[in-house]
């Protein structure tokens, strides 16, 4: 059975790992979980398995009842997300809050022998600190936008390593003359197929969180453009604080005549593979660039026909097993989806397709044995990027 250590139960870490294993601190800015998060907590919980002694630092939130269900030990951080409101007053507040931070990160990794950093935002908490760890950053997206392109360059000098899920998501950091290595994310495998059904309506499912860059609303006007009544869609993810507006928005299109009473929204789904095992076609139309989205994986793993944007990570895996567009433009979408749904020869070669790309490259356990690996590499380097 899991130990499980709840928040109250540690706030301080011990100075090394119980019988000389291997320490690894994690810092998340924030403690939302989407599909970095994800990521983290599987990583933590292989490294667990291996002997390592692992915590997490983090502010509360859900991802704390993530860490306490898998037994990680859990330190207390302030949030370290960038503000809401104008620019340049929400950068001051960032920084201020990651100078509070930095004596608190130089108490939680004392002893490491590596840190593993899971944000953009936190970077600049790290270099206020001058840490002398070796610290790795997980970076789980493609770095375009200007404020986080700024905080790159600030938090830069403080990663020896960077670990990318892609090689888009590589660029921007390696650009900075950080170190870069590519691990793609991965999913479960092996796992039971979709069922294909032939009879019911067609359904068009997206799993992603309920975002503006992730693009919903572009596939609800792809789908309200292929004028089929016999055609659902379905919404598969959570919508955070932040994002309600454009949840509410998401709806009231949905209730507009044209696609009326063919939108469902799931909500965050426990078992979510078995949703979309129901799917005949799996949409992801981010409008920013995707690194690597766990929701095409998880469709390509049980041959779900896979629709994506052309830009960020997906390019570089998707292979035969769906078909891209471009980013933003839901005519481009509308037709890539008709073509799916009514070539049955087309849907099929993508269906065989996937399960076969995500069985030789793209399993969890081979992502997780690659993280863990390099994260030891890492670790038995003697020092961080402060000598």
């Amino acid at each position: 059975m899991e130990t499980v250590i709840t928040q109250n139960e540690r706030s301080e870490p011990a100075s090394r790992g119980t019988g000389g294993a291997r320490r690894l601190v994690a810092i998340s800015p924030h403690s939302l979980v989407s599909g970095a998060e994800i990521v983290l907590v599987r990583a933590l919980s292989r490294a667990t398995d291996a002997g390592w002694a692992v915590g997490c630092a983090c502010p509360d939130g859900p991802l704390v009842e993530e860490l306490d269900r898998r037994g990680i030990e859990r330190y207390e951080l302030v949030d370290l997300r960038l503000p809401a409101g104008r620019r340049l007053p929400a950068a001051a507040a960032l920084l201020a809050r990651s100078v509070r931070a930095a004596p608190r990160l130089r108490r939680i990794t004392a002893g490491a022998d590596v840190v593993l950093v899971n944000g953009i935002h936190a970077l600049l908490a790290l270099r206020v600190s001058r840490l002398r760890i070796p610290t790795a950053w997980l970076v789980h997206d493609v770095i375009v936008r200007r404020d986080r392109l700024a905080f790159l360059r600030l938090g830069a000098p403080a990663i020896d390593l960077a670990i990318a899920v892609s090689a888009a998501a590589a660029r921007p950091a390696a650009r900075r003359g950080i170190r870069t290595v590519v691990v793609h994310n991965g999913t479960p495998w092996p796992v039971a197929p979709a069922r294909h059904s032939s009879t019911g309506p067609a359904v068009i499912g997206c799993n992603a969180v309920l975002t503006p860059w992730k693009g919903q609303d572009v596939l609800l006007e792809a789908v309200a453009l292929l004028g089929r009544a016999d055609v659902v869609v379905e919404l598969a993810g959570k919508t955070f604080p932040n994002d309600a507006p454009y949840e509410a928005s998401l709806r009231a299109r949905a209730d507009r005549a044209d696609i009326a009473g063919r939108v469902r929204f799931l909500g965050h789904v426990s078992n979510v593979l078995e949703i979309m095992r129901d799917w005949t076609v799996a949409a992801c139309p981010s409008v920013e660039p995707d690194a690597d989205p766990l929701g095409v994986l998880e469709a390509m793993s049980i041959g779900v026909p896979v629709v994506g944007t052309d830009h960020g990570g997906i390019p570089e895996f998707l292979g035969t097993a769906g078909l891209l567009v471009r980013p933003g433009d839901p005519v481009a979408l509308r037709d890539a989806l008709a073509r799916l749904l009514d070539d049955e020869t087309l849907r099929s070669l993508c269906s065989r397709s996937g399960p076969t790309t995500v069985a030789s490259s793209l399993t969890l356990d081979g992502q997780l044995d690659k993280l863990l690996e390099t994260i030891g590499d890492l670790a038995g380097t003697s020092h961080g990027r402060f000598r």
